[in-house]
């Protein structure tokens, strides 16, 4: 019941640029607050979108990175996509699956060991549909981010 009463008017916000100007400041954090809370087993973000942590391995540090993302089911695997809330510049984290691929997707406390596939033409654009379809605002990030082609991977289990 919570997420559909306040999930439509987050949704709407942060399909606005200063929604998602104020999400990508806000949102990351609050997550990783509510994450280290909880002992890894919620995010702020899932109470309106399903959300995972990924924790990949910095391609120029060589160190563990965790990002809360909003996820799609895909077979036994799941699709992230680097919307990076619509800016111009790819986020770090499709940087370091990029060079390192082997990375962890953490899903209510529960750790699986994944390889990322960035996808291609066809793939690409049947899940950003899904993407679309979940929020508004992943409808406006095309446009926002420029000439930039928004990198969406699929993690499939190891």
């Amino acid at each position: 019941m919570l997420p559909e009463l306040i999930g439509g008017p987050l949704r709407r916000f942060a399909a606005t640029r200063a929604g998602a100007r104020f999400y990508r400041t806000v949102l990351p954090p609050l997550d990783k607050a509510v994450r280290a809370a909880t002992g890894g087993s919620h995010t702020f973000t899932e109470l309106v979108l399903p959300t995972l942590m990924l924790h990949t391995t910095g391609r120029k540090s060589g160190l563990r990175r965790a990002q809360p993302l909003v996820y799609l089911t895909v077979g036994n695997g799941f699709a992230v996509v680097g919307t990076n809330w619509g800016q111009q510049h790819h986020p770090a984290w499709t940087h370091n699956l990029l060079a390192d691929p082997n990375a962890e997707v953490e899903i209510k406390g529960r750790v699986l060991p994944v390889k990322a596939r960035l996808t291609e033409a066809e793939e690409h654009a049947a899940l950003y549909r899904r993407f679309e379809a979940v929020s508004p605002n992943y409808r406006e990030y095309p446009e926002w981010a420029g000439d930039r082609d928004i990198r969406l991977f699929v993690l499939e289990p190891r």
